[in-house]
C-alpha cells in the first residue's frame, strides 16, 4: 500500500494566527499554493484558504464580482475590480485585509499520519470534501498531502 510518506510535501508553508489575511492572500499567491497550515508554538491550531479568504472578503464586502480567470490570482483579480467598482474601497479593503488569519481559518483541522494509506486520505477529503491534509507525527506537522499527491499515488 502507498503511504503519505511517499507522497507528502516536506516543504510546507506555515502561516501564523496573526498574519493578516492580506499576507496570507499575497503569500499563497506567489507560491501558487491554496491554503496552508496555521500553526502556533509548533501545533496546528487552523488551516485557512483562498476560498476561506474570498468567502470572508465576500461577506465584508457583498458579492464580488464575478470573473472567469480560474487559478489563484482570482482573488487578487477580484481585488483589483472592486477598487475600480467602489470609491471608498481602499479604506474598506485596508481594514478588512488587516483582518487576522485566525478569524478566518478553520479551527477544526483533521490531520492524517504519515503511515495512512493514501487510499485513506482520499476517502477523508471526499467525506469531508478537503483539498489538504496537515501530516502530523508525535504533534508536529512534518508534511501536508494534496488532492494532486493522490492523483500521482496513482501514476506512481
Amino acid at each position: 500500500m502507498k503511504t503519505v510518506k511517499e507522497f507528502m510535501n516536506e516543504n510546507v508553508v506555515c502561516l501564523s494566527p496573526d498574519d493578516t489575511i492580506f499576507d496570507a492572500a499575497k503569500i499563497l499567491s506567489q507560491l501558487n499554493i491554496a491554503g496552508a497550515p496555521v500553526v502556533e508554538k509548533d501545533k496546528i491550531v487552523g488551516i485557512v484558504s483562498i476560498s476561506d479568504i474570498i468567502k470572508f472578503i465576500d461577506i465584508k464586502l457583498g458579492k464580488l464580482p464575478k470573473i472567469d480567470t480560474p487559478g489563484l490570482s482570482t482573488l487578487l483579480l477580484a481585488l483589483v475590480q472592486m477598487q475600480k467598482v467602489h470609491s471608498d474601497f481602499k479604506k474598506e479593503l485596508k481594514k478588512i485585509t488587516a483582518t487576522k488569519i485566525k478569524d478566518v481559518m478553520t479551527k477544526n483541522v483533521i490531520t492524517v499520519s504519515p503511515l495512512q494509506t493514501m487510499v485513506e486520505v482520499a476517502e477523508i477529503m471526499e467525506k469531508h470534501d478537503i483539498n489538504r491534509l496537515p501530516v502530523v507525527d508525535d504533534g508536529r506537522i512534518i508534511g501536508i498531502v494534496a488532492r494532486a499527491d493522490i492523483i500521482k499515488s496513482l501514476i506512481y
